[in-house]
Formats: structure tokens, sequence, C-alpha cells
């Protein structure tokens, strides 16, 4: 094991030098600090989801002793966007961190609708998309990409002579329902001008081809509600408010009416409408009206993917969701990729489906990751030929498999582990490591 970082490591040498206190070698859970000359700022703070020996999926934050050992004060949290991965800790950790927030419009309404409303919480600095700001000797500017939540932003940091692109979570799609095209024009100038290191999403790193779009999904969720029967539940990601534009577009097609389940997917919903991404034309009825429908008529658009304990479709296949009780011949359809990890706990929750006569329709054809499989990230890497590559957000398998891809693209690099202090000053090497590990929340 590397030895411990040294006191001119992390207080006194301009690096730049990269920390992950989350989100390598895992998914979720991804906190990220970035120092130089003794100022640190991190990136994203988020929340890991997990099943447990006994199939139920537990919740855990990163933990921030590291900045303690290391004395470490975080100047500013820049956040990519507003999934639980990314913003979900922030509750857990403010009152640690205490430092300001950068984030654009719709992630601040996220930010807001997690905090207690009853306490004077973080400060919170709005940004714009393509916006330039400043925190000690770092520069930062967020630049849109299309992802499965509206205004996701990669990062470019500006610190020390060098430039770190940190992606976030992305994907290349040329017909995104919601929000703008990823800033192709903007990412070309980069890597005109010169990019030093790319820390970038592996989540799909292992899968070949390029990404579906979302107008792709729409038309395949039009033709399995016409298979539906009985009451529809569709499960997609609660942040997804492209999916639940093309949920309320397929079930009209079938001459059903929709509505939501779930108090986070209605915290989507009205952040989305309040930031203008959820337009009037996407109808959702309140829950006392649509429940007063033939249930053949009915299309509900549930929190549950990940069979994430008190979520709408756990609670609806345990038969205690106030709203209703699932009955046999209804459907549930999901629209949603399973997260590594959560595969015993989805099991476990389908099989309660099935002891109800519940018809299930999972099919791939039913969603769209979010994130850039091989073409992608060689169309990326070709815009901001980058000369090194930090592979992050995902296991190790995913992380080595995209080391892979940018080394026959011709980039070198290394792959982080949480807790390793490195170098970018030239050729990313670990000059040191300290211990980070995870703490269990309640829900």
């Amino acid at each position: 094991m590397p030895p411990s970082p040294r006191y001119h490591h992390i207080h006194q040498d301009i690096g730049p030098w990269m920390l992950a206190l989350g989100g390598c070698g895992e998914f979720g859970a991804n906190l990220t600090l970035y120092g130089s000359a003794g100022v640190w700022i991190a990136v994203d703070c988020g929340m890991a989801m997990n099943s447990n020996e006994a199939g139920i999926t537990e919740v855990s934050v990163p933990s921030l002793a590291a900045l303690d050992k290391l004395d470490i004060r975080i100047e500013a949290l820049l956040i990519t966007h507003g999934h639980e991965d990314h913003i979900g800790a922030i509750p857990a950790l403010w009152r640690k961190l205490r430092c300001p927030i950068y984030a654009t419009a719709h992630t601040h309404r996220l930010i807001s609708a997690k905090l207690n409303p009853n306490e004077n919480g973080p400060r919170q600095i709005m940004v714009k998309p393509m916006q330039t700001v400043s925190v000690g000797p770092f520069s930062a500017q967020w630049l849109p990409v299309t992802h499965s939540i509206p205004e996701a932003q990669a990062i470019c940091l500006e610190v020390a002579g060098k430039r770190l692109y940190h992606s976030g979570d992305w994907k290349l799609d040329a017909q995104p329902m919601v929000g703008p095209l990823t800033a192709q024009a903007a990412l070309q100038q980069l890597g005109r001008a010169g990019v030093d290191v790319v820390i970038g999403d592996s989540t799909n790193a292992t899968v070949a081809g390029s990404s579906r779009s979302e107008q792709e999904v729409a038309q395949s969720l039009a033709k399995a509600m016409k298979t539906a029967s009985g009451r529809l539940v569709v499960v997609c990601f609660a942040s997804n408010v492209a999916r639940m534009h093309s949920i309320v577009a397929a079930a009209d097609r079938v001459d059903r009416y929709s509505g939501v389940l779930g108090r986070s997917i209605a915290t989507h919903v009205g952040a989305s409408r309040a930031s203008g991404y959820l337009d009037t034309d996407t109808k959702l009825l309140p829950n006392w009206e649509l429940g007063f429908l033939p249930r053949e008529q009915q299309c509900w658009i549930a929190t549950g993917s990940q069979a994430e304990p008190g979520s709408a479709l756990v609670r609806l296949s345990m038969g205690n969701h106030p709203a209703f009780g699932l009955q046999a011949g209804d459907t549930v359809l999901f629209s949603s990729r399973v997260i590594p990890g959560h595969e015993q706990a989805l099991e476990q929750l389908c099989q309660r489906l099935r002891e109800l006569g519940v018809h299930i329709i999972d099919d791939d054809a039913l969603h769209a990751s979010g994130h850039p499989p091989v073409e992608d990230l060689t169309t990326l890497y070709g815009w901001l030929k980058p000369r090194y590559l930090l592979p992050v957000h995902g296991e190790t398998r995913h992380q080595e498999a995209h080391m892979q891809v940018g080394r026959t693209l011709g980039m070198d690099g290394i792959v982080p582990r949480n807790g390793d202090l490195i170098s970018l000053t030239g050729k990313p090497f670990i000059a040191g490591s300290t211990v980070v590990g995870k703490i269990l929340q309640q829900r």
C-alpha cells in the first residue's frame, strides 16, 4: 500500500492533486477532491445504494474522516447534476463540509428540496451552463452534456497550468427529449486548447456500440403498453424527466391517464415544472382523480426501480401502499436498468409481484442508459484529445475496460482507487493513500 500523503502534498505543493473519497471501484457515493497549494475543492457529493446479505437495499454516504486526518478544508463543492449518487449525501455531510455549493438552477432546486426548510442550510450559488467561476487558484467551467436528467454538466478545471476535464455522467444523444445537446463545439475548442487529464465516467465502458436515443425508447414504450392489462405501473428513475414525457405520451396513445407515485418522483416533477423541463402538455392527474378511473385507464409512474426501501413499488409489492393495492392481472413495466449490486433485492421484489399475479414487462428496448458506451467514449476523446485518463464512476472492471479504451486511443493513465492521492503534474501517479469508508444511513 502506498504511504500516507505527506504534509507538503496536501498543504504546499501546487500539484494539482486528485483524491477520491467515493465513486472509484463502486457505483455511487461520488465525491472527488482536487487540491493545489493547500486549497481544496470537491466535485459532487453522492450516496450509494447496495444490497446487504439479506437482499435489503442499504444507503450509505462517504466518510469524511480523511479530511480530519489530512487537515483538509473544502473551499467549494461543485455539482455536475442532480442524481442521488451525485447530490444524495449533501443533507448528511454539508454541516461537516461547511462550504458554498455551486450548481445550475435545476440542480439547485433538487438540492434545496432535500434540505430541512427550517434550518439555515449551506450557501448555494447558482451557475449557468458555460459559466466560469474562480475558487482560489481554480477556474471551473460548467459544460452542458446530455444525460438522463436536465442540466447535466461536465466541469473543466484549470489550475496550476493544467486543464482537467471532470466528465460527470453523460452520453451522446442527437435527439434528446429534454434539454440541449452536448456542447460539442465547446468541447472541441477545449481539445484544440489542450486537455491534460480526463476524469471520466466508466459505467458503460464494457458496452460496445453507441448510445440509444430517448426517442427510440418512447416508441418501444408505446408498443409495450398495448400489451399491458389491468392497472399499469411504469417504474423508472425519478429524475428521468425525458422518460416521464415518453411514458405520458405513450399512455395517452393507448387511452390511459397518468399520475405519479413516490416522494422523490413528485419532487422531480415539481423541480422540472419550475425549471421549464416538464411542460403543461405532460398531463399528470392527482392521485385521487386517477384512482377513481377504471383500472384499464390508469398508468402510474412509480419509484422503486432499484428496490429502494420505502419506494412506491416496494410498498405496492408488499401490499401496504396507501394509494391502492395491486391485483392479479395488473401490469408492472420496468423502464430502467439494474444498477450492479441491486440484483438480489430486485429479484425478491419481482417474486412478490409474481405471487400477486402481476404481469411483469422488462425489456432492454424500454430503457436507454445515460452513460457512454465505447463509441461515445471514442467520439468524446476525439474531440478533447486528452493526454491522460483517470477512469472513475464504476466497479474496477468498468474502470479497467475504460482504461483499455483510452490506451487504444493513445492515452496513458492509471485506474484510481478511493483514497489514492494522485499527482496530476504530468503523467498521473499515486503519491500516497489514505483510509476511506462509508457511513450507513437510516431510511
